[in-house]
């Protein structure tokens, strides 16, 4: 059976061989940040390293796993000898009368047995083996889809969170610089250099921007709130981008390249894959049940007896017994067509994943590539704005611009700053969900991005 490899560097596994079948183990959680069990600092390496221990969903999912497990010797033990022992001890009173002679006497019966029974054949015992070696890898599969989803869920709402603080930086900035322009707006209707228009527009503006602030502030919280939510605990300041990260678009830089990866190694592909071997494994499960069984027996007994015409009796057998189901009023055919449209569910279940997965794929492809396009055009952005309010400034002073177009220009320079700010998040966070949807997401990927945080 085949089987898919578990790397990454998340967790290990282990394929451990048991008769002609192998049974899926996984060997605990091997993680290179392990040190990070507590709260460690302000980066994304700690927080990951919190959510790991406190995520409910990936708590989840290893709990399922460990269940799951359990299916395999469930499955074996039905292939297994089955030994049971009976034992029994009566105290009897027998009162006998005849023509010759009366007897009232009290006595003790004691027996003792045991019983083994060893299947020899068991159809639907052993495909039960086979349904559980694709449960184990589905839900298996599906811790590591959790592990992936966490990275990027994490990863997505800490960015959320730098964005959400650009965002309040630049109300601020934008409120101080409108602040600034009202008031020598003021001073200059004071010395009769401008109309009291112009002081009113300011003014109007100002408003604007404080209730923009009061809303990034509250905007702020709400994203940190996002983060809690995936830790279990409230972060305290989040360090921001020290260095513009490096440009780089998609390798391979074939969407073909990208799509063939994720069929292969998409974890929730993948476990939709393993779930719809199960389903198939279980119509022969169920199947079983017009077939015959037999099984070895061998039994072994005492009885010892008590009163008049007491003695012992010992005991042993073995034997061949075997049965062969008839009619079952129409049970076993019906549990096998039952089967038959829960595999047909769970291949449809798995052709909307690989679908879903596909085109995720492909909008992560190009999320990257417009991220990268964004960040460059957004960069001159920011200079031809910067030049463009120097310009309006200068025209202010010489009367040939209004305080409007000041405030205009220095709005849109704010403005592209910050989404010069935004789009540079967003391209890590597109590369990372491409990684994710290719199955490839790995801890180096964080710690790649985590070494372009630091103090500014």
């Amino acid at each position: 059976m085949s089987r898919p490899r578990f790397g990454g560097g998340i967790q290990d596994t282990v394929v451990r061989a048991s008769g002609s079948r192998a049974v899926v183990r996984m060997v605990g959680v091997v993680f290179a940040f392990s040190s990070f069990c507590a709260y460690a600092g302000d980066d994304l390496l700690s927080l990951y390293g919190v959510a790991r221990v406190n995520n409910p969903v990936l708590r989840q999912a290893r709990a399922n796993y460990q269940a799951v497990q359990e299916r395999w010797p469930q499955a074996l033990a039905g292939l297994l000898p089955n030994i049971s022992t009976q034992a029994s001890r009566e105290r009897l009173h027998q009162d006998q009368k005849t023509s010759f002679a009366s007897t009232d006497t009290y006595f003790f019966n004691t027996q003792y047995s045991i019983n083994l029974t060893q299947p020899i054949f068991d159809y639907s015992a052993f495909k039960r083996l086979g349904q559980a070696d694709a449960q184990i890898a589905q839900a298996a599969a599906q811790v590591h889809a959790a592990e992936q989803d966490l990275m990027f869920r994490l990863s997505q709402r800490y960015f959320d969170v730098l964005s959400a603080r650009a965002d309040l930086s630049f109300a601020r900035s934008d409120l101080k610089a409108i602040e600034r322009q009202l008031e020598q707006a003021q001073q200059r209707f004071e010395v009769g250099l401008i109309a009291h228009t112009a002081v009113e527009e300011a003014r109007a503006r100002r408003d604007l921007a404080e209730s923009r602030l009061i809303q990034a502030e509250n905007e702020v919280a709400n994203r940190i709130e996002a983060v809690r939510q995936v830790i279990g605990m409230q972060p305290q300041s989040l360090a921001d981008l020290a260095q513009k990260p490096k440009l780089v678009g998609p390798q391979p830089a074939e969407e073909g390249a990208w799509q063939t990866a994720a069929i292969e190694r998409n974890w929730q592909l993948i476990a939709a894959r393993k779930g719809a071997e199960a389903a198939m494994e279980n119509i022969q499960v169920q199947r079983g049940g017009h077939l015959p069984t037999i099984d070895l027996t061998a039994d072994a007994s005492h009885q010892k007896f008590g009163g008049v015409f007491g003695g012992t009796v010992d005991r042993q057998s073995i034997g061949v017994q075997g049965e062969l189901p008839i009619f079952q009023g129409f049970a076993v055919s019906s549990r096998v067509s039952e089967a038959q449209a829960r595999y047909t569910e769970s291949r449809e279940q798995l052709e909307e994943t690989r679908r879903s997965v596909g085109r995720e794929t492909s909008n992560a492809y190009r999320a990257v590539q417009t991220s990268i396009r964004q960040v460059q055009a957004l960069q001159q952005a920011v200079v031809s704005n910067r030049s463009a309010l120097k310009a309006t400034q200068a025209g202010y002073e010489a009367g040939t611009r209004t305080i409007v177009d000041v405030l205009d220009a220095q709005s849109n320079l704010f403005s592209a700053e910050r989404d010069y700010q935004r789009a540079q998040y967003v391209y890590l966070v597109s590369t990372l969900r491409l990684k994710q949807t290719a199955g490839t997401l790995d801890p180096k990927d964080l710690t790649a991005v985590n070494s372009l945080l630091g103090s500014r």
